[in-house]
């Protein structure tokens, strides 16, 4: 008898993406404010108890994977808390009432925010001013001092890319795309990490048979440098495209004004990470589960990279959408004329 997992955020990015991973091995349950084709779906709000307790005591799932969140482009505090932090309150409640066996919580590197010049343990202070990042901290301290024998997996996911991972990665792929000039805030020496999708699957089946409270980071092992990375697609692409320098501290400044107009989807977090070094150390989750990230970043970019160009007609969701260029086409035209 096949085991059946609950997913929340079912219809978001990583959602679709573990639907077509886990489906043909065990039953799914899915949970979603957004409407969906899927079958054995629910429209829930996770923020009221009542709604995914009734779901919850239903259908009996052996296992949680909480995707659901509200992330950094949602400018009202107390939807990111009602769904981030209440909601994975509920979610919890809900799971040791009903005698789920595991809890997986996929947690976020925007627990850091600061330059670092070493790898990140788990032991790692938190440093994040992101509201996004502090409600991701506070439902990991939740789970983490609950006192019941729900088994809990905390991942701590740079960001997620796979195939269909556009987005603001996008605006990279329409830079490429055209030929146009990749500007580089500072020498390009800071590395940015990133895991794929499917290595995060891997990680959290692999998980499956582990007891206890376990807080990992995830993500690739081979970390390029942002200009080793440009170089590399550059390269593989076939794209024109040449690479140019910006002071950083001009270039963070140009960007907050524009972040803070509305003529780019980026927020101070985005822009501060652009010129950051954050990389998370993943000894540990090798250690205890085995685990070998089976791409770079660079390698996870170009996929992306090329499913995004060969793909472009298809109307998706989430993280997935073509990204909004607006002022970036600007920028376009100046890097196509300087």
């Amino acid at each position: 008898m096949k085991k059946k997992i609950l997913i929340t955020g079912s219809s978001g990015f990583l959602g679709n993406l573990a639907i077509d991973y886990f489906k043909n091995k065990y039953d799914l349950v899915l949970v979603d404010l957004s409407n969906s084709i899927n079958k054995n779906f629910y429209r829930v709000d996770i923020g009221n108890f009542e709604e995914i307790d009734h779901i919850i005591s239903k259908e009996k799932p052996n296992m949680i994977f909480h995707f659901a969140s509200e992330i950094f482009d949602s400018h009202n505090k107390n939807k990111i808390f009602k769904t981030n932090v209440e909601g994975s309150k509920n979610i919890l409640s809900s799971a040791i009432k009903n005698n789920v066996e595991n809890l997986i919580f996929t947690s976020t590197f925007s627990l850091y925010e600061k330059n670092y010049d070493y790898l990140i343990k788990e032991s790692e202070p938190i440093s994040c001013k992101n509201y996004y990042g502090i409600t991701k901290s506070k439902v990991e301290n939740i789970l983490l001092k609950s006192d019941s024998n729900l088994n809990i997996f905390i991942f701590r996911c740079p960001i997620i890319v796979d195939k269909s991972r556009a987005h603001r990665l996008g605006v990279l792929f329409e830079f490429l795309k055209d030929n146009c000039t990749l500007w580089i805030l500072g020498d390009g020496s800071n590395k940015l990490q990133f895991v794929s999708a499917s290595d995060l699957f891997i990680a959290i089946e692999k998980s499956f048979n582990l007891r206890g409270k376990h807080v990992y980071n995830i993500g690739c092992e081979k970390v390029e440098t942002m200009k080793e990375t440009f170089e590399y697609l550059i390269k593989e692409t076939g794209s024109k495209s040449k690479i140019r320098y910006f002071n950083k501290n001009l270039g963070l400044f140009f960007l907050r004004i524009l972040s803070f107009l509305r003529l780019i989807n980026f927020i101070d977090y985005h822009n501060k990470i652009l010129v950051s070094n954050i990389v998370l150390d993943i000894s540990r989750i090798k250690k205890d589960l085995s685990f070998i990230p089976t791409k770079s970043t660079s390698e996870l970019l170009l996929d992306a990279h090329n499913y995004y160009v060969n793909n472009q007609s298809d109307n998706q969701i989430g993280s997935s959408v073509k990204p909004k260029m607006g002022f970036f086409n600007v920028i376009k035209f100046l890097s196509k004329i300087i």
